[in-house]
C-alpha cells in the first residue's frame, strides 16, 4: 500500500493547502473524500477492500477527519509536524487498521469523536 491520507470535510481554502503541501513534500498521496463517497469502507481508498456499488446515503460530517494509511514513523512526524507548523485548522486524525478500514467515513468520525470525549472527561479537572 502507498502512503497516503483521506481528507474528508476538506472543501479547498488554506487548511486544504496546507494538506496538498505537506503530502507533496513528503510523498505521500492524498484524496479528497467527496460527500457522495462517505459511504464507502475507508479501507476501499487504500485498496484493502472493493468499493460499494451503492453505498448508503450519508449525512455530512460535522467536522474534518485526516486517516493516514502506509506511512512510515517519520513521515507520519513529518506530516504532523507540518500541519502544527502551518496552523492548519482541527481535525480528528485516525491511522488505518485492519478494525477501521471495513468502516465508513461516518462511523469512523463519529468512533474518533466518541473517543476524544472521553479522553477530555478523564483529562478534565
Amino acid at each position: 500500500m502507498r502512503a497516503a491520507v483521506l481528507a474528508y470535510g476538506y472543501n479547498g481554502g488554506k487548511d486544504w493547502t496546507v494538506l496538498k503541501t505537506a503530502c507533496a513534500r513528503l510523498g505521500l498521496r492524498l484524496r479528497r473524500v467527496r460527500q457522495e463517497e462517505l459511504g464507502q469502507p475507508v479501507g476501499a481508498f487504500f485498496g484493502l477492500s472493493a468499493y460499494r456499488a451503492e453505498p448508503e446515503p450519508q449525512d455530512s460530517l460535522p467536522g474534518r477527519m485526516l486517516v493516514m494509511g502506509g506511512l512510515t514513523g517519520p513521515q507520519m512526524d513529518a506530516f504532523l509536524s507540518a500541519l502544527k507548523t502551518a496552523r492548519a485548522g482541527e481535525s480528528l486524525k485516525a491511522i488505518l487498521t485492519e478494525h477501521n478500514a471495513a468502516w465508513d467515513g461516518n462511523t469512523l468520525y463519529h468512533a474518533l469523536a466518541q473517543e476524544q470525549q472521553e479522553m477530555e472527561a478523564k483529562s478534565a479537572p
